[in-house]
C-alpha cells in the first residue's frame, strides 16, 4: 500500500454508528491517503476545525459536498475550478441524510455528484441504490474526476487494491464457513430424503426474525394521463412486526389536491383524508417504529418505493410477500386478499382475519398479514 498525495484536501465525516462496523472502508482511505482527515460526530457544530472549513475560515481550498442533490454538478461532464476540499460523508445512505439534515451549513455547501459506469464492487454488502458505492470508491472516483491526469486510473486502482483484496478475502472466507458447515451438517445427518425445488423468498422471510417488519401503504394518486399530475403521495400506511406483535397505522393528510377518485378507491371518506395527521408527525411515529436494519416485507414494490422517495426512514432491505407466495403457488396470486383465500382452499391456514386498518388498506394489510403468517410457518421446498 502507497501512500498517495493529492491536490484535493479530503475531509470525511463519519457518522458515530459506522465506527465499529468491521467492513467499513475508511480506514483503507485514510492508508492509502494520509492527508485525509476524518471527523466523527452527528452535530459538527461543536468542531472547530469542521467549523472553519465548512465556513471558509481555514487556509484550506473551497469545500464542496459530495452527494447527489438535484443541484449537484455532475462529475461526469464538469468540476470545479481549482483545488478543493472534498466532503465525503460516510455511512448509510440513511445516515448520510441525516447528517445532512442535523447540519445545515453542511447542506448549504456546494454539492458534486457522481455517475458511477458499472456497479459496486462492494460485493459483502449491499447498496440500497444503483448510484450507491462504498466510500473509498467514491472517493477514488471523485478525485479522478477532479485531478485528471495528475490521478490516473493506475493511481485509482492503487488506491482500491486493498478494498479489493479485503472484498475477495470476505467472499472466500464466507465460502469456506458456509462449506465447512454444510460438511459438519450432512456428516451429522446422513442421507437426506429427495427434496422439492427451493422456493426463492421464504429462507430470507424467516432469517429476519425480529428485523421482519410487514408493510402496506395507500397513494394519493393522480392517473397518469392526466396532463401535470403531482407524484404520487402516501396517505395511509399500515406495518406489523411479527415477532413482537407490534403495529402502526397512520392516515396522512395530503399535502396535495385529493386525486378525483382517491377516496372511492381507498374507501376513506375525503373529509377523513384531510384530517388526517401531518406529515411531519406521521414521519416522526414511523422512524420511532422502524429501524435502519428492519426488513420491510410489502405487497409489489409500489408503496414502499413512493414512500422510499420522501426523506423518511426506509430501510433498504426488502422482500416481496407477492414474489414468494406466487413462486410457492406456481401460479399468479392476484389481489393479497385473493392470494389469503388461495392458501385458505388449500389448507394453509393463514391464521383468522383481523381488523388492521381502514378502508381498502386495512383489508389489504389484513390479507397480507395473514399470507407472511403462512409463509413463515412454510416448509421449504413443500409443493402445493
Amino acid at each position: 500500500m502507497t501512500p498517495q498525495r493529492t491536490r484535493t484536501r479530503v475531509l470525511i465525516l463519519q457518522h458515530p454508528r459506522e465506527r465499529h462496523v468491521p467492513i467499513n472502508t475508511v480506514r483503507l482511505a485514510r492508508l492509502s491517503l494520509p492527508d485525509a482527515i476524518l471527523r466523527r460526530a452527528v452535530d459538527f457544530d461543536a468542531d472547530p476545525f469542521v467549523s472553519d472549513v465548512l465556513a471558509g475560515r481555514d487556509e484550506g481550498p473551497p469545500p464542496y459536498l459530495l452527494f447527489p442533490g438535484p443541484n449537484a454538478m455532475d462529475l461526469a461532464h464538469e468540476r470545479p475550478p481549482g483545488p478543493i476540499t472534498l466532503v465525503v460523508l460516510d455511512g448509510t445512505w440513511w445516515q448520510a441524510s441525516k447528517l445532512i439534515k442535523r447540519n445545515p451549513r453542511i447542506a448549504a455547501l456546494p454539492q458534486l455528484r457522481l455517475a458511477p459506469a458499472q456497479p459496486s464492487r462492494y460485493r459483502i454488502r449491499r447498496e440500497p441504490h444503483d448510484h450507491c458505492v462504498a466510500t473509498i470508491e467514491a472517493i477514488a472516483m471523485a478525485l479522478r474526476a477532479l485531478e485528471g491526469d495528475d490521478f490516473d486510473e493506475a493511481r485509482a486502482a492503487a488506491l482500491l487494491a486493498p478494498f479489493d483484496a479485503m472484498v475477495e478475502h470476505q467472499l472466500a472466507f464466507r465460502s469456506r464457513v458456509q462449506d465447512a458447515r454444510h460438511l459438519r451438517a450432512s456428516l451429522a445427518r446422513g442421507p437426506r430424503p429427495v427434496r422439492q425445488p427451493r422456493v426463492p423468498g421464504l429462507e430470507e422471510l424467516r432469517a429476519a426474525g425480529e428485523r421482519l417488519v410487514v408493510v402496506h401503504g395507500e397513494a394519493n394518486a393522480w392517473p397518469t394521463r392526466a396532463p401535470g399530475h403531482p407524484p404520487p403521495e402516501i396517505v395511509q400506511w399500515l406495518a406489523w412486526r411479527p415477532a413482537t406483535g407490534e403495529s402502526f397505522e397512520a392516515v396522512v393528510a395530503p399535502r396535495g389536491p385529493l386525486a378525483p377518485s382517491a377516496s372511492v378507491q381507498l374507501r376513506i371518506d375525503a373529509a377523513a383524508l384531510a384530517a388526517g395527521e401531518p406529515w411531519a408527525a406521521f414521519r416522526a411515529r414511523w422512524e420511532a417504529f422502524a429501524r435502519e436494519d428492519d426488513v420491510l416485507c410489502g405487497w409489489g414494490h409500489f408503496p414502499i418505493a413512493t414512500l422510499a422517495r420522501e426523506d423518511i426512514l426506509v430501510p433498504g432491505t426488502r422482500l416481496d410477500a407477492r414474489v414468494v407466495a406466487s413462486r410457492l403457488l406456481g401460479a399468479r396470486v392476484g389481489t393479497p386478499e385473493d392470494c389469503a383465500g388461495r392458501l385458505e382452499e388449500l389448507g394453509r391456514a393463514p391464521g383468522a382475519s383481523r381488523a388492521t386498518g381502514a378502508g381498502r388498506g386495512g383489508a389489504r394489510m389484513d390479507a397480507i398479514r395473514r399470507i407472511v403468517g403462512a409463509l413463515l410457518v412454510q416448509s421449504d421446498g413443500a409443493s402445493p
